[in-house]
């Protein structure tokens, strides 16, 4: 079963932060990940993992070297709900 998407108003911020940039493989990559969270929000590209000085259900994948792609998974809602994607865990 397929997890739907959500958005936090700050991921949103992000990624359009990103468009603006002009980066195009950037937005590409997030686009990726975008579409492995709705099928496999554990795995896959990024190196996805449990981020521990969160809740147990928050993780992030790598975007670049610079950018994780941050998130909460509601397992029993199949929701996957993006915090953030600019970054590396808050730092700006």
């Amino acid at each position: 079963m397929a997890y739907i998407i959500e958005f936090y108003e700050k991921a949103i911020a992000d990624i359009e932060k990103h468009k603006a940039s002009g980066q195009k493989q950037l937005v590409k990559k997030i686009a990726i990940l975008h579409a492995e969270l709705s099928t496999t929000p554990k795995t896959g590209t990024g190196k996805p993992h449990a981020l521990k000085n969160y809740s147990t259900t928050t993780y992030a994948r790598k975007i670049n070297d610079k950018h994780r792609l941050v998130y909460e998974i509601f397992e029993d809602q199949k929701i996957v709900r993006i915090i953030s994607a600019y970054g590396h865990y808050g730092e700006k």
